[in-house]
């Protein structure tokens, strides 16, 4: 499996898995807003596209992935974990942060495996639920 930027023929694709996420009019801006900040990365093999992590670096002066989706075939395969560790790797800051919905007890898994802490949550978002924040400190 590859790590790397997108290319522009994946377009679609980062569209499709980002749309497992985010709502369908959100989908697009908030992709191509990523792209041209070079903040996305894609997980590659085969020539497909399994997985894409958005992120940006000027949260707080940290980096915070706002976006994680992997193919719901290629789950519980180590897709997430390496998409994360890239960005660990190139991230600025010793600080990163991620989140997901208190409902999403697998990506609260997920980010416990990936050596995460609680860091608090967000209440009164639009979608009803709270945002639980982690942290992990790099370096």
């Amino acid at each position: 499996m590859e790590i790397r930027a997108p290319q522009g023929p994946e377009l679609e694709a980062l569209m499709t898995l980002a749309g497992h996420v985010l709502s369908a009019e959100r989908t697009g801006p908030f992709v191509r807003s990523h792209l041209e900040r070079h903040h996305l990365l894609v997980a590659v093999e085969g020539g497909e596209v399994l997985g894409v992590l958005a992120y940006r670096t000027d949260w707080f002066q940290c980096t915070l992935v706002s976006l994680v989706s992997v193919r719901p075939d290629h789950r519980k395969r180590g897709v997430a974990r390496a998409l994360y560790k890239a960005v660990e790797g190139m991230s600025p800051s010793p600080r990163l942060y991620s989140s997901t919905e208190e409902t999403n007890s697998l990506a609260i898994q997920m980010h416990t495996a990936l050596g995460f802490q609680p860091s608090g949550h967000i209440d009164n978002l639009p979608q009803g639920y709270r945002e639980l924040l982690f942290y992990k400190r790099l370096r």
